[in-house]
């Protein structure tokens, strides 16, 4: 039997690591969830050793967490395009139509399915500090959305944070609307944005 020491990775493979890592850990996010994924499973998507996966991570839930700040990253930065596309427009359907950029965001990616079942447990799991220092909630991300783009929402920005949380939590419950649900978030945001933007 040979025995082959560990070598370093270079920076080109920690990147293509890292990168086949978070790919894994966001299809296990949406699929199988947090506490269902193993390292084993995480380790062997990436081509690595479940000993090399903790030269990248200390835990799973600090890999999935990375996955979820980049899953929130995706989902705001399509509303910053949606709100730079659309200067035009007036303040109300401006906001809507970064809300709704960014819920369809949401719904591509599957994101609800794993914030409802496993967000809670990581941010139980993740030591604060590490939270601390990467952790942004939408409040931050919806504050700093309207503030770049100038809009003032009628109510304050936390009233505006909370009712967008709350237009996107429909989200998780399209089943239940059916298949109205579209037309009825379009018209659910649309009259939340003449709301907060009149």
């Amino acid at each position: 039997m040979v025995i082959r020491m560990a070598t370093a990775f270079t920076k080109q493979e920690v990147i293509i690591i890292v990168e086949k890592l978070k790919r894994a850990a966001k299809e296990n996010a949406v699929s199988l969830g947090v506490r269902r994924t193993t390292v084993d499973q995480l380790a062997a998507a990436a081509g690595i050793s479940k000993g090399a996966f903790y030269k990248f991570y200390a835990s799973k839930e600090l890999l999935f967490f990375d996955v979820m700040e980049d899953m929130h990253t995706e989902i705001y930065e399509a509303a910053a395009k949606a709100l730079r596309q659309n200067r035009a427009l007036p303040a109300a359907d401006r906001a809507a139509e970064a809300v709704l950029a960014a819920c369809r965001a949401m719904e591509r990616s599957g994101m609800m399915a794993f914030v409802e079942r496993d967000v809670p447990y990581l941010l139980r799991k993740v030591p604060a500090d590490y939270q601390k220092k990467h952790y942004h909630n939408d409040e931050v991300h919806i504050r700093e959305l309207l503030e770049s783009a100038g809009l003032q929402p009628v109510g304050g920005m936390d009233l505006a944070a909370a009712a967008v949380r709350g237009l996107m939590l429909t989200i998780s419950h399209q089943e239940e609307i059916g298949s109205f649900y579209p037309q009825v978030l379009d018209l659910l945001v649309r009259g939340t944005c003449r709301q907060l933007f009149p």
